[in-house]
């Protein structure tokens, strides 16, 4: 029986070539990919449902739930001794699907700027911010934060919001926003609200949350008027949006674009934000 022949001109014949590995894996991470992209949006719109109405029922800061009452309360006599009266604690109900909303309302009349300190619960977790918001005589509103959440619908051009989740203390935050506001209100007069009724200001950006979405297509009002719901193209623009890569990229532009902000302020001489 002859031997196979095994030489190549004077070499060894390479193995027969296989497919590599990675090109199955490249493969597989596509069809994983391109398959959330289509069913994601199913999954989130039969989800979704943001409510109409916001009715916010004051509650004692010690009677609220344990979790809520430990980032809220500590909060309370930092925002005081930067002159914000407290208005109270309010149990903002299910405003979002399977997510109840605490916020701490706080008003500085000297200044008319608002301050919040919020907290949401679910079942998996509970997350906590704080914020600073004034609103100017030429309708512009400007509100600073530490939500490091990015939201998945187009900004409101009516507000500029800023996030800043590096920054831990109330008192960093608000020479921030004074600072902002100085930078982009061009001195305008700001507006308060009428002694008692400081929560209303609060309560018409929550429901005017469903109408600005409806508008842009994103949401609908259900047909009994009580909630908000997503359309398809809602549904597929913010599930794409909070999707990788897309999710990925928008954080490294935000995150450079907030830095960007705070060495401009530094610039302009607030030499406290050179920890932030």
């Amino acid at each position: 029986m002859g031997t196979t022949n095994t030489l190549i001109y004077g070499g060894i014949a390479p193995p027969a070539r296989s497919e590599p590995m990675y090109e199955h894996l490249w493969r597989d991470a596509a069809i994983l990919l391109g398959s959330m992209h289509l069913m994601a949006p199913m999954a989130v719109r039969s989800g979704f449902r943001f409510a109409a109405r916001c009715n916010p029922v004051q509650v004692p800061a010690e009677e609220l739930p344990r979790e809520v009452s430990a980032y809220i309360r500590p909060q309370i006599p930092q925002m005081q001794s930067l002159g914000f009266e407290f208005l109270g604690c309010y149990d903002c109900g299910v405003l979002a699907s399977n997510t109840q909303s605490f916020i701490a309302h706080f008003c500085n009349r000297t200044t008319n700027d608002f301050a919040n300190v919020s907290v949401a619960t679910s079942p998996q977790r509970t997350a906590g911010y704080f914020e600073f918001s004034t609103r100017f005589g030429n309708g512009l509103a400007l509100e600073t934060n530490t939500n490091g959440v990015l939201p998945l619908t187009p900004d409101n051009p009516e507000v500029r919001v800023f996030r800043f989740p590096e920054i831990k203390e109330p008192r960093e935050l608000y020479q921030v926003h004074k600072s902002l506001a100085e930078k982009y209100a061009n001195r305008q007069w700001t507006q308060g609200e009428p002694k008692g009724q400081e929560i209303q200001r609060l309560v018409r950006v929550m429901e005017n949350y469903g109408p600005r979405h409806a508008k842009m297509g994103y949401m609908y009002l259900a047909p009994d008027g009580e909630a908000y719901f997503l359309t398809w193209k809602g549904a597929i623009l913010m599930t794409w949006r909070g999707l990788w890569p897309t999710a990925l990229i928008r954080r490294a532009m935000h995150k450079y674009e907030m830095r960007a902000e705070l060495q401009s302020l530094h610039v302009r001489g607030v030499p406290a934000l050179q920890k932030a």
